[in-house]
């Protein structure tokens, strides 16, 4: 059976997505049965995950300057079966320090896979189709949060903590073949004369623009995302046996609220679609604020969803800010500043909130209300800023 091209582009980038998301989430629940088996402490679970955001970070710098000049397809398979080599050795780890290395060179091949990719679909959608393409692209996402990780905390009790990095290298490998397959080799951008940096990218006023945009979302979702569990079962009360259905209903809501806005955003602007997003989001941090009178499901499923609907329509409207010879370099660009986001955003919160003697969470509040500032102040900078991103296409 002959799949059009840009059926095959959407379904193999999905299932990148899903397999770079996984390959990265999997590593915080698996963290017990880590730390039991190659004998270091609990707490430092979060050096691995820090060590491939600090790693994807620097592959994001060095490759804006390399990724447009080689054929997609060929530096998308390179940086892929890295990523996947890495993830499939990660289970021959015998202790901590072979773990913070195999986890950095995934991150390092990590970053320049997901930013061709993602080019590939850019060049292969024109920019009212690109809202649609990037909701089922990003359902890759989704999926890795509503099934993979499940998945892979049971193939771990099952068969080891060494099962699902051997579970995922093996899934990526079967993707790695379908592209091998269906992907046309693309000059779309590589090759071009054209010198492509990123202090020539942030030179251009659009990049900048577009990255404070990416910015402020992604700071201003992980200010809160990380610690709605703990301040649900902690501040609220919420029973344990609840939080997983909560997180499958959060997640369901997020692949429907992707599809639906990437719709809107291609019919109407993303400007409309951000602002349903926007509203959903700021709905979502009531808990935050006290008013926890309906059921906590409702809230956290408008947060989720909203966060996810606006991810999808920013990424299609900045979509058009890179010209076609820089497109790869700007999106690995792009990947850093959201990584070094994530990170800032971490630290902040870390800062802000406390602990009161029965283990709740001190100063929500405050954390809630910066991150409804900034989610406003994104949706207001993309309102005045918009006309000036529709550029390269």
């Amino acid at each position: 059976m002959h799949f059009p091209l840009s059926w095959r582009v959407i379904a193999l980038m999905a299932s990148v997505k899903f397999i770079y998301i996984l390959d990265f989430m999997m590593l915080m629940p698996l963290g017990p049965d880590l730390s039991r088996a190659l004998g270091f402490p609990t707490e430092h679970v979060g050096w691995l995950s820090a060590a491939y955001t600090m790693a994807s970070m620097v592959a994001g710098i060095v490759s804006v300057r390399m990724l447009d000049r080689f054929d997609r397809k060929q530096a998308f398979l390179v940086c892929f079966a890295v990523l996947l080599v890495a993830t499939g050795i990660t289970s021959l780890a015998s202790d901590m320090t072979q773990l913070l290395w195999l986890r950095a060179l995934t991150g390092l091949a990590g970053a320049p896979a997901v930013a061709v990719g993602m080019a590939i679909v850019v060049d292969t959608f024109a920019p009212e189709q690109r809202g649609v393409a990037i909701g089922k692209v990003m359902l890759g996402f989704s999926l890795a949060a509503v099934v993979g990780i499940p998945l892979v905390l049971e193939l771990s009790r099952i068969g080891g903590w060494q099962t699902p990095f051997v579970f995922v290298a093996g899934l990526g490998a079967l993707v790695w073949t379908a592209a091998l397959l269906w992907l046309p080799a693309t000059t779309a951008g590589g090759g071009s004369a054209v010198p492509v940096s990123p202090l020539t990218l942030l030179r251009q006023s659009a990049v900048r623009k577009a990255c404070l945009i990416q910015a402020g979302s992604q700071f201003s979702a992980f200010l809160v995302v990380p610690h709605f569990s703990a301040f649900f079962l902690l501040n609220l009360q919420l029973p344990r046996e609840y939080l997983g259905s909560l997180y499958l209903a959060g997640g369901i809501a997020a692949m429907a609220m992707m599809q639906v806005l990437g719709r809107i955003t291609d019919r109407s602007g993303a400007q409309v679609s951000v602002a349903i997003a926007t509203a959903c989001t700021l709905a979502g941090l009531m808990p935050f604020f006290g008013v926890a009178s309906l059921p906590l499901v409702i809230p956290f499923v408008l947060f989720m969803a909203g966060n996810a609907g606006r991810n999808v329509s920013i990424a299609a409207m900045t979509s058009q800010v890179p010209y076609p010879h820089e497109r790869a370099g700007y999106i690995a660009l792009e990947g850093t500043v959201q990584d070094f986001s994530v990170t800032m955003a971490a630290l902040v919160a870390t800062a802000v909130l406390g602990s009161s003697t029965s283990g709740a969470l001190t100063n929500t509040t405050t954390l809630a209300l910066m991150a409804a500032t900034l989610v406003l102040a994104t949706l207001i900078a993309l309102v005045r800023w918009q006309p000036a991103l529709q550029r390269g296409n």
